[in-house]
């Protein structure tokens, strides 16, 4: 499954650039793009659509070759299985931090995220 409408766009977002991404109308990519081709993806969302149809995954695969190593920030807990996974498949380079509430919680490298409470 591949996207059949694509919209970019930018917005300036606490005195950074934004890059947005809007697939089939709903799907929704938001991130920072870094001057090594870096992506740091803060937002993937699939609109109103149901989860574990693979909509995720095929913003995923739109959005890996255009850059060379995308990392994503602000995890949510319940979404993290999802992030481990496409991390193994090779969508992400590099899962940064996890979200609760308000705070920000660094993942070190050495963690053991399949056994995280």
């Amino acid at each position: 499954m591949y996207p059949h409408t694509v919209l970019e766009y930018e917005f300036l977002y606490r005195n950074k650039m934004a890059t947005v991404y809007l697939l089939n109308g709903s799907i929704k990519i938001i991130g920072f793009t870094k001057e090594n081709s870096t992506f740091n993806l803060q937002v993937l969302t699939i609109g109103h659509h149901p989860r574990r149809k693979g909509l995720g995954r095929m913003a995923l695969q739109f959005l890996r070759p255009r850059f060379k190593k995308i990392v994503v920030i602000g995890i949510r807990w319940g979404a993290l299985p999802f992030w481990l996974k496409m991390k193994e498949c090779g969508l992400v380079d590099h899962l940064l931090t996890i979200k609760e509430g308000r705070t920000l919680y660094l993942i070190k490298r050495t963690t053991k995220l399949d056994r995280a409470g």
